[in-house]
């Protein structure tokens, strides 16, 4: 796979990101594919994490957190479309359904937070894909990433994923790939209110 193919060339790219087009850890990153949810953590006032700009760059839809609308409204792709959480459990909720829908879905949060809130956002997450009948035995990526690159990448299982999560220290920056509705979940042929930050 080409890097044209992960980030095409007619994207404007945030010049943080432009690091990562080079490196071979963003060469090695799961596709972002129509029913998955990826949740990625970005730091406000730090380069962003290979995994973000992937995120970014590929998403259909980004709900990101709202300290970190300055960091979206300067990287959003042309004709990409975002909108804020309102609270946790309202973008958790918001990102499975479009998950569910058929689109490609990056949930944005702010890095290092307390060990408690990341752990219990996490758990939004998968009390919702829960509430959608997502098996336990699905296999989930976690991404975790220091300030040299990709540092593990591990799989495990949905129903074991909020207690690996409340293991990583809160200075790792993690991304985190499920493809909850990826098997079969067609995208569907319909538009997403207006292009750019929603809300």
């Amino acid at each position: 796979m080409s890097v044209s193919e992960i980030i095409p060339a007619d994207i404007v790219i945030e010049p943080s990101c432009r690091r990562h087009l080079h490196q071979p850890d963003v060469l090695t990153l799961p596709a972002v594919a129509p029913g998955q949810l990826w949740l990625a953590e970005l730091a406000a006032g730090a380069p962003f994490s290979a995994p973000a700009c992937h995120v970014l760059g590929s998403a259909n839809v980004l709900i990101y957190d709202r300290a970190l609308a300055d960091l979206v409204a300067n990287a959003l792709p042309l004709g990409g479309y975002a909108e804020p959480a309102l609270d946790a459990e309202a973008a958790a909720a918001r990102g499975v359904h479009f998950a569910r829908d058929g689109w490609s879905v990056a949930r944005l949060l702010a890095a290092r937070l307390a060990p408690r809130e990341r752990t219990r956002r996490v758990q939004d997450v998968v009390d919702e894909l829960a509430l959608a009948k997502v098996a336990g035995q699905l296999p989930v990526q976690i991404l975790a990433e220091a300030p040299h690159g990709i540092e593990e990448y591990l799989s495990v299982r949905f129903d074991e994923l909020t207690a690996v999560v409340a293991r990583f220290p809160r200075e790792t920056q993690l991304a985190i790939v499920i493809d909850a509705f990826g098997g079969g979940a067609a995208s569907r042929v319909h538009h997403i209110a207006a292009n750019g930050l929603a809300g």
